[in-house]
């Protein structure tokens, strides 16, 4: 069995996979991952990286936005140890 995910989005953005902290590579990592936790479950739509290009860049982001953002959940759901067909960890 594989020990469930925790996060924490209220203060600094952690994640923890059992007892173990996992480590969040970059500031970016954090803020998709707290952007994801906190939204609602399901497909990625459009007004969803609408909303975390816009938590990341604001009003003025790079034409390589979306793909950046991609990379950071690839990363993330690498990190987390994650499927990226269904969001939960592999059994």
């Amino acid at each position: 069995m594989v020990p469930e995910l925790r996060f924490a989005v209220l203060g600094p953005v952690r994640a923890w996979r059992g007892d173990t902290e996992l480590e969040l590579d970059t500031p970016q990592q954090r803020a998709v991952l707290a952007g994801t936790a906190a939204g609602p479950r399901g497909r990625a739509t459009f007004f969803r990286w609408a909303r975390l290009v816009d938590a990341l860049w604001g009003d003025e982001p790079p034409n390589s936005a979306v793909s950046t953002v991609r990379t950071y959940v690839s990363r993330l759901r690498h990190r987390l140890g994650t499927s990226a067909a269904d969001g939960r960890a592999p059994r």
